[in-house]
């Protein structure tokens, strides 16, 4: 099928990339940790990094030579263990979807098998247990007096969420199909409080017009010919003619793609399609006992017509560049008759800076300072998205970006670990 096809092709991608990393970690700089105030801390949770889509974390061949977390500016988690808080770099699937990220997790946590539940592994059409993790889990400890938090990069922010609630209200569907005793405690739920936080950094949290086939494509021809055609005149036809031949090649062939679906269901593209975003969304119950907060990204200004928005070079990582012309053309309507307009053009070059604020169907605010230990001071809400203030830059930029050896970020998070401390 045409969704198989395309997940298998992302996997396979990724596993290139992991088995290059030993080459390409050869640039990357030093993980040195930094001087960090700790005298404010009033918990010291450890914190659990849960990566986006096409990630991977320390269980992940290639892990040790480069990092998600950090990429060539150095392990970002190194980093935060050296510099006095506790920190984890989960290995979710990187193109599944939340719900098996969700179970992963668990596993790892716990220091278990994973188990995706009878009920979603029959309806599926995938083995119901995946990997072993006994022995080896992350934490030593982990329950209502233990907690933990969580930071979810991009899709790692609905994953993190669902994986919440979850563990505090179990799943009714799997508690009903599962009735040999084999039923996994997480399916149980009744563990509302053995999370502290939850931030999503530029997370997915109402998915991606990325996502979306026909939008996608079509944005992305638009841009590629928009681009030949600014050449025209300043190079020969001998060129440009045989470059326009081969766009419209490609496109071509990727039609019958975006005829149907972009991905099958239980893989992280589904679930990031803005349609299916808020199916999953309705699925996912906010715990009271948990702080969620957000951080928002955008790497865009507006066009000089003022019809779109186009790449703020002084902010946006040059990786990012092409996919922040694409989204910032986003004017189209969902297959369910969702509109998505020009509050959807800004973007970090992979996700919408709109979707990134916090699940639509939840209770948020929104936050007028940065994060720090004195905002911790004037109190939060459990229970609530915070949604800090939209931070200039690509979807990488507080994880190092891509090809930069430049640590900025740290200090942005090293505050906002502090503030989490001090709550």
């Amino acid at each position: 099928m045409q969704g198989d096809y395309l997940t298998s092709v992302m996997r396979r991608l990724q596993h290139t990339v992991r088995a290059t990393a030993g080459l390409t970690g050869l640039f990357r700089k030093s993980s040195r940790g930094a001087a960090v105030d700790h005298t404010t801390d009033k918990t010291n949770y450890p914190f659990v990094y849960v990566h986006g889509f096409f990630g991977w974390g320390q269980y992940d061949k290639g892990a040790d030579k480069l990092t998600y977390w950090g990429m060539f500016s150095g392990d970002l988690v190194e980093k935060v263990n050296r510099s006095g808080f506790i920190a984890y770099a989960a290995s979710v699937d990187t193109v599944g979807s939340a719900w098996d990220r969700a179970c992963e997790l668990y596993a790892q946590l716990t220091g278990t098998r994973v188990d995706y539940g009878k009920a979603h592994s029959e309806r599926f059409g995938h083995p119901r247990y995946g990997e072993d993790f006994t022995g080896r889990g992350l934490l030593r400890q982990w329950d209502s007096t233990h907690k933990i938090n969580l930071i979810g990069h991009s899709f790692g922010g609905p994953t993190s969420t669902l994986f919440a609630s979850i563990l505090a209200y179990g799943d009714e569907e799997e508690q009903t199909a599962t009735t040999d005793g084999s039923l996994s405690d997480f399916f149980k739920g009744g563990k509302p409080d053995w999370i502290y936080s939850i931030t999503g950094l530029s997370a997915a949290f109402n998915g991606t017009t990325l996502a979306m086939n026909h939008q996608a494509l079509d944005d992305i021809d638009a841009y590629l010919s928009e681009k030949l055609d600014e050449k025209r005149g300043k190079l020969p036809p001998a060129v440009t003619a045989p470059a326009k031949k081969l766009i419209d090649f490609w496109f071509g062939k990727m039609a019958n793609v975006a005829s149907g679906e972009v991905a099958e269901p239980d893989t992280g593209l589904w679930d990031m399609d803005p349609d299916e975003s808020v199916r999953l969304n309705r699925r996912i119950r906010t715990v009271p006992e948990i702080y969620y907060f957000s951080v928002p990204h955008d790497a865009t200004k507006d066009s000089d017509d003022g019809t779109h928005r186009v790449p703020d070079r002084k902010n946006c990582d040059v990786f990012f560049i092409p996919l922040v012309y694409v989204l910032g053309h986003t004017d189209t309507e969902t297959k369910e008759g969702m509109r998505l307009d020009k509050d959807w053009q800004p973007n970090d070059g992979l996700v919408n800076t709109i979707s990134e604020t916090a699940p639509f169907d939840k209770e948020s605010d929104t936050i007028d300072a940065a994060p720090s230990v004195a905002l911790a001071k004037t109190g939060f809400s459990k229970g609530v998205y915070h949604v800090f203030p939209t931070l200039p830059g690509a979807h990488m930029v507080l994880l190092g970006n891509v090809f930069s050896t430049t640590d900025k970020g740290m200090a942005y998070l090293y505050e906002l670990m502090r503030m989490i401390n001090a709550l």
